[in-house]
Formats: structure tokens, C-alpha cells, sequence
């Protein structure tokens, strides 16, 4: 049996699609499953740990791909502070939603690229195709792939891990994911084809929405390396700061620009100066980063380096996971609204390694790390208040955490991730 990752996403180490991809290739190996991770054309990666093939032109979502005058805007909008640049980033989303509109992948097709890669790896009906990450551009592409063609198809699975109206943002109704995914399942290939999320919320929300079943997955990621982290991690002396970190790529929906106010509130006004100290990666995810992240960046180096520690670098695994385990604290700064229902990488690796976390009230995120292990912030003037409320349990937090581990290990192991998906063609058969 075969396995074909589809990771179109994967160009380089940034972000958590090649440890997802690593994760769930290893797991596949140990059950003599043959595993092919299929990245981006551009990938420019490690190559050693599992078979990667550089195959898809068609990103997901590509923010660079806007030219050479919208880099240079969000270039300057970067530099801004965080609420002037908020608004004048309106005005460059609707520009590029409008020419987005009426953009159609013709050179660097999706479905194209998965058809060669089926008959690449000569993939037939005892095989899998994993996409975990796709947005309408490439199920409109396959759309058109799998209506015109009559081959032995894989069992192909899809994970839809974004809100129905973020993926159908500035599209015309037709091209929205009610009416694609509504021709999917009209075509031939419709029973070779599984649906998936990565919260329940979201797979309900595609379960009413195709009216067939929509299977929840774990999140994968290799635990083994986690731990073996936090095992080599020197343990915290009694007395000393209590190390608060954040980690992953500097954004607006992640709240990274609320990060200064956050360490001048804790050292000020809260009263915790001397007694914690603060750790951040801070790698931008476009160049020059976001609008107004340039700006908070700039303010966090300017505090002490004792006090505040930048990592503007994309981490290796192993660097990325050595950075988790050294941390006492995850700050999660996330858009509430944005995360209601949407998940968290970062938060599930924190809760493998065992570590207590703040995070956004009526959020999926906080709904995963009740009291005492975690903490809600209400809002951005809430979050250093709600990093108090924990510091001052942080005993009961972290030992809460750390036996709450055991559970995420089992639940959310790339295992059990392949259980699912095999589980379900045979369900399908």
C-alpha cells in the first residue's frame, strides 16, 4: 500500500507543514506503509528524513504572489504601527481580492499536478492521497481533473481546516467552496473521495454543508522528538524567572503585535518585573512581514535582552522543539474570533510537551486547556492580567499540564492520525 502526501504549502521549514508531513511519513514507514511526501515545486528543504518530491506549481494561498507592488506595500504597511497599518491593509485586501476574482490557475494547474503524480507513483484503488491543507483554487482544479477522466483512482482525502467563508473570500458564488464542493461530489470519482477536519466544530459545519460525513483527524506530530526535548531541557531552579514564550511565525491573527504591551504590563504595572522573563520566535511568513509586525517587532528588541529574548529565525524540528521545551509558559495571543473554531498546531505540541498556556476566551484554543492548566484572556487588554492569573498558580499549572500530557500523547498521535484515514475507506468500501 501506498501513501502520497499532497503538500503543496511545503516550500521550506517555515511554518509546521514539514514536521506534519515528517510525522505522518515515519508512522506510515513503521507499518510498511510506502511513503511519498509531494511538496511544492519550489521546496528548498531538508531531503534525508523521508522521500520528498518537489511537484505542485499551484500554491495554497500564496501571499507573495501579488507582484512586485503588493510586496512592496505590505513591505510598508510592516513598518507601521499596528492600527494605522490595520486600515490601510483594507484598502490592499480589497484590491487583490477584486484581481483574485477573476484569476484562474491555467499554467500551474492543481489538478493536473495530482494526476501526474497518480500515475507517477502508480497510485490505484488500494492507495491513499492525503491533502491536509486545500483551499478552493486547487479543489476547483480538481474538480476538473477527476469529472474528466475515467482511471482507478486512489482513495483521495481531503481535510478542509478553514472557515467555509475564509476560503471563499472574494470569490464569485461559483467558485465559492459550497458550489465546488457541490460539484465534486457530483462527479464520478465522488466515492473514492473522504472528507475531513481537525475540530469538530469545523467537520459539523462540512457535514451540513455536503450532507455527508466529515471524520475529525488528530494533529499530527512526531512526539518522540518532543519529548526527547523536554527530557534534555534543564529543569527550571526554584527562584528564578519564569520563562513566557510564544512561538511560531510573528502575525495578526496570532496577536504577536499585542506581545510589547504584554511585557511592559507584566514588568509594570503587574508587578512581575524580576520575576519572569520573556522568550519569542519572531520569523516573519511573508517578506518583511505583516502589516504593523515590523513595527512590534522593532519595539520588543528594544527592551532589554535579559528581559526579552528575539528568535527571528525559521527553526529545524529539532531547534523549533528545544525552544518548547526550554519555555515555562505559552502565550497564545491569538484573534478569538478568528480561532473560535479553528485549531492550533502550537498548543497541541505544547500540550504533548506538557506546558501551561494563556489563550483566547471562546476559542477552540481554550476550550483544549481548561483551568488549572491554562488561563482565557477576554481581549488584547486582557492578556497580560490573564498571564498574571497564571503566573501566580503557576505550580498548580504546570503539574496540571504535565498530567493532562499523558492523554494528548495518546489521542493526537500521527497513529492514531493514519487509523483514521485508513479506517475510513474501509468504512467507504
Amino acid at each position: 500500500m501506498k501513501l502520497a502526501i499532497v503538500d503543496h504549502a511545503l516550500v521550506d521549514l517555515n511554518g509546521h507543514h514539514y514536521e506534519y508531513d515528517g510525522a505522518l511519513a515515519a508512522a506510515g514507514r513503521a507499518r510498511g506503509v510506502a511513503v511519498t511526501v509531494l511538496a511544492n515545486r519550489g521546496y528548498d528543504g531538508p531531503t534525508h528524513e523521508f522521500e520528498i518530491l518537489p511537484w505542485f506549481g499551484q500554491g495554497y494561498y500564496d501571499l507573495t504572489s501579488g507582484g512586485r507592488a503588493r510586496r512592496a506595500a505590505y513591505r510598508a504597511l510592516s513598518a507601521l504601527p499596528e492600527g494605522v497599518a490595520r486600515r490601510l491593509h483594507s484598502g490592499v485586501r480589497i484590491v487583490w481580492n477584486q484581481r483574485h476574482r477573476r484569476r484562474r490557475p491555467v499554467d500551474d494547474s492543481f489538478g493536473r499536478d495530482f494526476l501526474s503524480a497518480c500515475e507517477q507513483l502508480a497510485l490505484g484503488p488500494d492507495d491513499h492521497a492525503l491533502v491536509h491543507t486545500i483551499g478552493v483554487d486547487e479543489l476547483d482544479a480538481l474538480v476538473d481533473m477527476l469529472g474528466t477522466l475515467d482511471r482507478p483512482w486512489p482513495w483521495i482525502h481531503l481535510q478542509l481546516v478553514r472557515r467555509v467563508e475564509e476560503l471563499g473570500a472574494g470569490r464569485p458564488r461559483e467558485r465559492r467552496p459550497e458550489a465546488v464542493l457541490a460539484r465534486l461530489l457530483e462527479g464520478p470519482a465522488a466515492g473514492r473521495i473522504r472528507f475531513y477536519s481537525d475540530t469538530a466544530e469545523l467537520a459539523e459545519i462540512y457535514r451540513c454543508l455536503i450532507d455527508r460525513p466529515v471524520g475529525v483527524l488528530p494533529i499530527a506530530f512526531r512526539h518522540d522528538l518532543i519529548l526527547a526535548a523536554v527530557a534534555a531541557a534543564p529543569a527550571r531552579v526554584p527562584g528564578t524567572p519564569i520563562t513566557v514564550g510564544y512561538l511560531g511565525n510573528a502575525r495578526l491573527e496570532k496577536g504577536f503585535q499585542h506581545l510589547p504591551d504584554l511585557v511592559e504590563q507584566v514588568t509594570g504595572r503587574l508587578g512581575w518585573a524580576g520575576r519572569v522573563r520573556f522568550r519569542f520566535q519572531s520569523p516573519f511568513n511573508i517578506p518583511s512581514g505583516e502589516p504593523g509586525i515590523g513595527a512590534a517587532r522593532a519595539r520588543l528588541g528594544a527592551f532589554p535582552v535579559d528581559l526579552v529574548a528575539l528568535d527571528d529565525r525559521v527553526l529545524t524540528t529539532e531547534q523549533y522543539y528545544e525552544m518548547l521545551a526550554e519555555l515555562d509558559v505559552l502565550v497564545l495571543p491569538y484573534d478569538g474570533q478568528r480561532y473560535d473554531i479553528r485549531s492550533s498546531g502550537i498548543l497541541v505540541q505544547a500540550r504533548v510537551a506538557g506546558k501551561p498556556m494563556v489563550a483566547p476566551e471562546g476559542s477552540w484554543i481554550a476550550r483544549q486547556v481548561p483551568a488549572p492548566a491554562g488561563e482565557a484572556f477576554r481581549g488584547p487588554g486582557d492578556l497580560a492580567d490573564a498571564l498574571a492569573r497564571l503566573l501566580r498558580r503557576y505550580e498548580a499549572a504546570r503539574a496540571a499540564a504535565a498530567a493532562d500530557a499523558l492523554v494528548w500523547r495518546a489521542e493526537q498521535s500521527p497513529e492514531r492520525y493514519l487509523d483514521h484515514l485508513f479506517a475510513a475507506a474501509e468504512v467507504l468500501s
